[in-house]
């Protein structure tokens, strides 16, 4: 199984290390918890090493809580996805101006269905979100074809992945990831009470001093709240190590960003209290 589709931020290129140490700290009785789990890559890598879904609890307040709630809970409609997709146009020339008219739409019904081909249309992979009925910062990418002076010498797909691929993929967890919890909830209600002693618990929140998302917490006070009544196991991503128990994940894949702007490659930091 893969993540549906690209997302800024999302862990699929770290997953296997992140899950490497989260393993590393379990029991065959531990409970894992993947908050702000957004497309899911430590889940669904977890998952993919052996792991049960039905010991795995996933939070999201955006639309990937209401997304993988529904695959959690079996209740996901995969005739509407696949209609969604065949509504696609099949020129990809076309598909920007499309999509636009798509997310202008207000939401209403099918928000687990439609979420995931919108966000595969997204420049970049940055957060589409919903605000009440309407979808935000939802910008899509045109098709273009290399020229004769053009340095890169293949097409930039509007789409990634294609939508034969992202039928596949989410069929895949559709029938892979059910079973799981997840809860589209903000993530301080989970430090209302203590977890039970047998959770593992890894967030991965929005970094700081990023821009993009639609929903931030304070990751300090999280924190602080968590150790006070939990024992347990906590990891935390960050693009910066946060305590001396830190360590730097092997980050592969291209440098540059979205914009190509970037020196190097950002750092990605695993962090256990």
């Amino acid at each position: 199984m893969l993540v549906p589709c690209s997302y800024q931020g999302g862990k699929q290129r770290v997953a296997a290390q992140i899950v490497d140490h989260l393993l590393a700290a379990a029991n065959p009785s531990s409970h894992f918890y993947d908050l702000c789990c957004g497309s899911g890559a430590v889940s669904i890598e977890l998952v993919n090493r052996g792991v049960d879904p039905s010991r795995i609890t996933m939070l999201d307040i955006s639309s990937w809580g209401v997304f993988w709630s529904a695959i959690g809970s079996n209740t996901f409609k995969m005739n509407v996805f696949d209609h969604f997709l065949s509504k696609l146009p099949s020129d990809k020339r076309d598909l920007k101006s499309y999509m636009n008219s798509l997310s202008a739409l207000p939401v209403v019904d099918y928000e687990a269905e439609l979420y995931p081909v919108l966000q595969a249309c997204s420049f970049g992979g940055k957060q589409i979100w919903r605000k009440g009925q309407t979808w935000v910062n939802a910008c899509f990418r045109d098709y273009w074809e290399p020229t004769e002076t053009s340095i890169r010498r293949s097409p930039a797909n509007p789409m990634q992945p294609s939508a034969n691929e992202l039928l596949r993929r989410v069929d895949a967890l559709v029938n892979g990831m059910k079973g799981v919890t997840c809860v589209n909830i903000d993530i301080m209600t989970i430090v209302s009470e203590p977890l039970p002693n047998n959770a593992i618990v890894y967030v991965d929140p929005p970094y700081k001093s990023t821009t993009g998302y639609a929903f931030d917490f304070d990751l300090s006070s999280f924190i602080n709240r968590f150790r006070q009544i939990n024992q347990t196991p906590l990891f935390i991503s960050e693009g910066i190590g946060l305590n001396d128990e830190a360590i730097m994940l092997t980050f592969g894949g291209a440098k540059g960003g979205i914009s190509g702007s970037k020196k190097g490659k950002h750092q990605e930091w695993l962090s256990r209290f």
